[in-house]
């Protein structure tokens, strides 16, 4: 999977589109991410959390649909080591738990931080 990639002490933010059903069914959400180990293409079960996402609702604007944004503030990022991530988001319906496809992530040192 190709990474998002991003430098430590920016904002991460990643779009997750409600492209099928309504997305007023959907009762909570959560997203979060973990270090992907050097050699190793997913993380561990075991791994810790590395950081959770903020989730914010946003409505349909034209060809894009609803769904929600999910952001790591700046100053989280900037906590985080330089490496390979992983994250998914656990999105709560009436007929029991979806679990979103992980997204790899990249976060990189910055030359001017």
């Amino acid at each position: 999977m190709t990474p998002y990639t991003y430098q430590r002490g920016e904002t991460i933010s990643l779009a997750l589109d409600a492209i099928t059903g309504d997305p007023a069914q959907v009762s909570a959400i959560s997203a979060a991410m973990k270090a992907v180990p050097p050699g190793r293409s997913e993380a561990p079960a075991s791994a810790p959390i590395s950081a959770s996402f903020t989730v914010a609702a946003r409505p349909a604007l034209g060809n894009d649909p609803a769904g929600w944004t999910l952001t790591i503030p700046a100053l989280v990022s900037a906590s985080l080591s330089p490496g390979a991530y992983v994250a998914d988001a656990w999105l709560e319906v009436a007929g029991g738990v979806i679990v979103t496809d992980s997204v790899a992530i990249r976060l990189r040192q910055s030359v001017s931080a």
